[in-house]
């Protein structure tokens, strides 16, 4: 039984080699081959001699094992939006004797770069460079290096795999932010959020003294001249919490360019929070990120992607209400189709109370901010206008 399995085993293996004009040429040729026994043509059994031929002749081209070592190196592995990066492959014959010349095709990203390696003498390497597209945010999986044995014609294809994927990351445009850690943000105390509180640093109000409230927080002063007990009420302080939330529906962004303009304003602001030491959620879509360092945040940052009808403001709300309710400030990155109405009623559905910075990706506005209660409004046009956008709002 196991002999069986391993003729099939094998018999699989060598029907894959046929690619689908060797089958086309095997097809001809059987009909060929039946209609000269059947009917005696001559022409036909011309046609069938020349598909075996064929055949026999790509065999040839295809047998032989190879013994190689390929690597491949990509330097940086991580770069920005239009920086440039290149890669080197190195394949070594690790046998004594040449190895017959051979096609080596190597994915990166959704292209194919192809190699026509030459005969390697015995222990021989050959090095290849090549260049890593950058004009686009992606992780950018580089391999498997794949070898190619087969006739010119293309009959038989016997492949093989050298290496594993590599990954190149491209991280989305940032700029740099003279800090997102002073004012409405921070403070010595925490940040003042709206919520009330009994006990807390930031004094709010008086109020009547309710049965089991602490007695140490009863105001005397006051409480003799009303003549009943009045009590201290309190704003609720948190520690510096910034929770960014990113839209990934591209319904709310007018383009692809706008919508990578917002990842940009998301990706700044995180990567200013973590270097202000400040706590950091981060949600896109829907899905929060882990949040350790800059780098492996900004990762993140480059495999997201744009979906239309999904992901929107609203989800990352919903999800900002479970995991980030203690924030002090809510970041949210739009796109240029939503508008002061949108988040209200999105915020105001999810039921998420705290302060909140809107920048709205907009590339045909003019760089402003509107205030509007508790939440800020800031266009950005272009990255640069970020830096002096927050700024404004949050002095």
């Amino acid at each position: 039984m196991s002999r069986l399995r391993d003729l099939l085993t094998v018999a699989r293996s060598a029907l894959r080699v046929v690619s689908p004009l060797g089958w086309t040429v095997l097809g001809v040729g059987a009909v060929c081959w039946f209609a000269a026994v059947w009917w005696g043509w001559r022409e036909a059994l011309v046609i069938a001699a020349v598909a075996l031929v064929l055949f026999l002749v790509a065999i040839l081209f295809t047998i032989g094992r190879l013994d190689l070592v390929a690597t491949i190196g990509v330097e940086p592995a991580r770069v920005v939006v239009g920086d440039r990066a290149a890669g080197e492959l190195a394949v070594t014959n690790r046998r004594t004797r040449a190895a017959r010349g051979l096609r080596l095709e190597l994915p990166v990203g959704k292209a194919l770069a192809v190699f026509a390696q030459p005969i390697l003498k015995g222990e021989e390497t050959t090095d290849e460079l090549f260049v890593v597209p950058t004009n686009r945010r992606a992780i950018i999986p580089v391999g498997p290096l794949t070898s190619v044995q087969g006739d010119p014609l293309g009959l038989l294809r016997r492949t093989q795999q050298w290496t594993d994927v590599e990954e190149i990351f491209v991280h989305p445009r940032t700029t740099a932010l003279s800090t997102i850690a002073a004012g409405q943000i921070r403070d010595m105390e925490g940040q003042t959020t709206n919520a009330l509180s009994a006990s807390d640093i930031a004094f709010h109000t008086l109020r009547e003294y309710v049965r089991g409230d602490d007695l140490r927080h009863v105001h005397w002063k006051s409480s003799a001249k009303i003549g009943e007990l009045m009590v201290r009420q309190y704003n609720d302080t948190r520690r510096s919490h910034v929770a960014i939330l990113l839209s990934t529906d591209t319904d709310e962004f007018a383009s692809d360019d706008e919508f990578e303009l917002g990842v940009s304003c998301a990706a700044s602001v995180a990567v200013q929070a973590l270097r202000d030491d400040q706590t950091l959620t981060v949600i896109a879509g829907g899905v929060q990120f882990p949040a350790v360092n800059p780098t492996r945040l900004l990762d993140r940052f480059s495999g997201i992607e744009g979906r239309p009808g999904a992901g929107g403001i609203e989800e990352s709300l919903k999800l900002a209400r479970r995991v980030a309710a203690d924030a002090s400030v809510a970041v949210m990155c739009i796109g240029s189709r939503l508008d002061v109405p949108d988040i209200r009623r999105a915020t105001s559905r999810a039921a998420l109370e705290m302060d909140a910075v809107v920048l709205r990706a907009a590339l045909d506005a003019e760089p402003g901010y509107r205030i509007i209660g508790t939440s800020r409004f800031v266009n950005v046009p272009e990255l640069e206008a970020l830096n002096r956008g927050l700024g404004a709002v949050i002095a």
